[in-house]
């Protein structure tokens, strides 16, 4: 007898909330209720699937097994549709791409205005967040497709399209903190600092560069946000560390400049377009893969 789907996604989203409470919040049901369909699927299944603790509940070794089919059977359901909606010529579907804020602005202007002209029935999800988020999401099924700063290797992801890219010196034009020449490693114990925080990309890499290279960069300021370190910059607070391409628009407008950092290879990282391995990708997020993969400014300048 196949679970039953109520059963499958009180499971699934009790893992995904971390506990009992939250997933049945998300649900709108009772704790109890979501309790008594994981009950009833460990029941069927004849093996525990989850373990409860302090933190909240944790996959059995059972559980992995029954979520990565729950996700296989989720992925396949989404991939019928596509096909269906193909074989009616229907330009329709939706497409979710989880990214890094840095690549919001290149997405927007170089992908997305042409790509949602040319397929008007196509919906997009951008779910922006950290490195490791951007990868979680792609790994649980939350988001066909994933784009960001130096992505952490994993046996689970395929990575379509790389770039190296290194970091630069952000500074506000004709601020305090501009001047010629290049930074030298020295100069950031006495520059103030604002950076992203270590789940994201640029900050590991700056954590590595500080290790390989011997510095403690003078940190006034740690974020998640984009935003806020820019806001940092042109309030000529300090200066912060980016890959080039995220501050583009501002450097082309005049506000900000880039400076480069006096030792090669400096802040080195990659930028990856991937989606999980072995997914089977609705027919929208497959036709806009080559395009985000030869358009993106990210990935090709």
């Amino acid at each position: 007898m196949q679970p039953e789907p109520k059963h499958i996604l009180s499971f699934k989203t009790a893992l995904t909330a971390g506990t009992i409470r939250a997933a049945a919040d998300q649900l709108g049901l009772e704790p109890s209720t979501v309790s008594r369909n994981i009950a009833s699927l460990e029941k069927q299944l004849a093996t525990a699937l989850i373990e409860r603790g302090r933190k909240g509940v944790l996959p059995t070794e059972a559980g992995l097994l029954l979520l990565d089919y729950a996700q296989r059977q989720s992925g396949e359901m989404e991939a019928l549709r596509s096909q269906l909606d193909a074989l009616a010529n229907m330009e329709r579907g939706a497409i979710s791409i989880a990214l890094g804020e840095g690549f919001v602005s290149d997405f927007s202007q170089s992908v997305l205005e042409k790509f949602s002209r040319d397929h008007t029935e196509i919906t997009f999800s951008l779910n922006v967040g950290s490195t490791d988020q951007t990868a979680d999401a792609v790994i649980e099924d939350r988001a066909h497709i994933g784009l960001a700063f130096d992505v952490a290797p994993n046996p689970r992801l395929n990575v379509i399209a790389q770039a190296d890219r290194s970091l630069v010196v952000v500074c506000q034009k004709g601020g305090k903190f501009d001047a010629a020449g290049e930074v030298k490693i020295a100069d950031f114990s006495g520059l103030p600092c604002a950076f992203l925080n270590k789940g994201y990309g640029v900050g590991a890499v700056i954590a590595d560069m500080e290790a390989s290279h011997g510095f403690r960069a003078r940190a006034v300021m740690e974020t998640g946000s984009i935003a806020a370190l820019k806001a940092f910059v042109r309030s000529d607070l300090g200066i912060t560390l980016l890959p080039e391409f995220v501050v583009a628009d501002d450097i082309n407008a005049g506000n900000l400049r880039a400076r480069a950092v006096a030792v090669s290879n400096f802040g080195s990282g990659k930028v990856s377009l991937f989606v999980r391995q072995g997914r089977r990708l609705p027919l929208a997020a497959q036709k806009l893969i080559p395009i985000m993969s030869r358009s993106l400014v990210a990935l090709n300048n």
